[in-house]
């Protein structure tokens, strides 16, 4: 497979973070002009990640598949029965009597392996040359542009693995994927998931410590090749920060949470623990919760006094990516994709019934009351929707990381059950649940069903709660999950060919 990888690089056009996914050129790794080009500055660098996080938003990744649909259905959020969405929801992609189901399934998983192993060669492709090219950067640009490449690669991989190995209680010593660090044509080997992991961590151990001066872990403006000033003549009065787009990259903060979830992912509870506090630490002045009043308003298109709708929490978002043309990636799927659904059968679509169900009748819930708009006689989650009048620094943001997860990841790690209640309770609290606390005093088995409610409460939409459920190893969540394998994707026939592994 790494022989077809190909590379990303433009050379003669300037990008910012509002680049579409479409404005890049493939071109063949063995394009040396371009790549020259374009690392004879810090900007240059600062573009080529960019161009990474835009082909990261494509539709057969984050833009799509890997957050509010396959992944999704996979964890049955949704109660499909019709069109080909239901090969995901039965599991056929893992039924070798389904020759159908099995090749159209196929075709989307390949995706998943080829494309984020692309975004990996280009990163590498930076960090090759990077070490001889110190002298184009000023002030500590840099540390922190080589930081975050190392801390993206790590995340890559980090899902490729989550995807394509075992549960790490089941699969730690098997061959799982390989652990790209070098731009070459030369076949990588298959790491073991153990020995990925070890990589994993090496990168974002890296990562931190380069991006220890980032200016969202600072508090101070970035340069403009770490990342675009946020826009509008309010950003004081709604005390948006200059290094609110700093989310929409890999920083600080990224590598930390990041760190979280790979320890919790090897059962370390105790450094996943420190990693997630460290976050929560910050969390008053980095990831401040999501204000009622930019909820209150949601709908509203009146005038630009109704623009802080932040359907998303915004604030809370660890790393997101700046999805341009997110609207059309929902068309016909979620809310704000109506049109398109009058002659499709791929809408997402739950009843009354099971929204009630998920947030247990909790009408006081801010998910429940604005994460969802009617549709006919059902509901389609609607948090990605963006209005002419919503503030630029609320819109195009499908989140990574989000700050809720560090607490699950605390409550699950504490010392104590008391301790986790604890750090449940701030989510549910900020959530509009005060009024319904958990009690201090639950047993251990009943902390883990209010922690496995949460993230299916909180997650619709992003992806994660599929790979909590494989972490887990709960089977229990669809009729359909009858074999603990139909949790791991087989690698593509094309990469075990291409590599000699068959």
């Amino acid at each position: 497979m790494m022989k077809r990888i190909k590379i990303l690089l433009v050379a003669g056009i300037l990008f910012s973070l509002l680049t579409g996914c479409e404005d890049w050129l493939d071109v063949n790794a063995s394009s040396q002009l371009d790549r020259n080009d374009l690392f004879k500055s810090e900007n240059g660098y600062g573009e080529a990640l960019t161009g990474v996080y835009a082909k990261m938003c494509d539709k057969s990744l984050y833009g799509r598949e890997l957050t509010f649909d396959i992944v999704d259905i996979l964890a049955g959020y949704y109660n499909i029965q019709m069109y080909n969405h239901i090969n995901w929801y039965e599991y056929s992609y893992a039924d070798p009597t389904n020759s159908f189901a099995v090749s159209y399934c196929a075709g989307y998983i390949e995706n998943f392996w080829n494309n984020i192993y692309a975004q990996i060669a280009n990163i590498n492709s930076l960090l090759e040359t990077i070490d001889g090219n110190k002298g184009v950067f000023s002030d500590d640009n840099y540390n922190l542009i080589k930081g975050e490449a190392l801390g993206l690669r790590a995340y890559l991989h980090f899902d490729l693995l989550r995807l394509f190995a075992e549960a790490y209680s089941a699969g730690k010593d098997k061959e799982a994927i390989p652990y790209v660090t070098k731009l070459t044509s030369s076949v990588t080997p298959l790491f073991t998931q153990e020995d990925a992991i070890t990589m994993i961590l090496e990168d974002l151990k890296n990562a931190k410590m380069l991006l220890a001066n980032d200016p969202m872990h600072l508090g101070t403006s970035p340069a403009s090749c770490l990342a675009s000033l946020p826009s509008g003549a309010y950003l004081s009065s709604d005390k948006i920060q200059s290094w609110h787009n700093r989310r929409f990259r890999f920083n600080y903060y990224a590598a930390v949470a990041t760190m979280a979830r790979v320890y919790l992912w090897k059962g370390d509870r105790e450094n996943a623990l420190l990693c997630a506090g460290e976050v929560i630490a910050d969390q008053e002045s980095r990831f401040p919760w999501v204000l009622k009043a930019n909820l209150s308003n949601i709908g509203n298109t009146s005038n630009e006094y109704y623009r802080n709708q932040d359907r998303s929490y915004a604030t809370e978002h660890i790393f997101a990516l700046n999805v341009t043309d997110l609207e059309d990636c929902m068309d016909s799927y979620i809310f704000d994709g109506e049109i398109g659904m009058r002659n499709s059968m791929e809408g997402l679509e739950i009843t009354t019934d099971e929204r009630s169900q998920v947030y247990e009748n909790y009408s006081a819930d801010i998910r429940y009351q604005y994460g969802f708009a009617e549709y006919g006689n059902k509901y389609l989650i609607s948090k990605f929707y963006q209005n002419s009048v919503t503030a630029r620094y609320f819109q195009e943001r499908v989140p990574l990381i989000r700050l809720s997860e560090m607490y699950y990841i605390a409550a699950e790690c504490a010392a104590t059950t008391s301790e986790g209640v604890d750090y449940l309770e701030k989510v549910r609290t900020n959530r509009g649940l005060l009024s319904y606390p958990l009690s201090k005093s639950m047993s251990a088995s009943e902390l883990e069903a209010e922690i496995r409610k949460e993230y299916k409460k909180e997650f619709w939409g992003e992806g994660q709660l599929w790979y909590y459920y494989k972490r887990k190893s709960y089977m229990d969540f669809s009729s359909y999950m009858t074999n603990v394998d139909f949790f791991t994707f087989d690698r593509p026939d094309v990469e075990e060919s291409n590599a000699g592994r068959e």
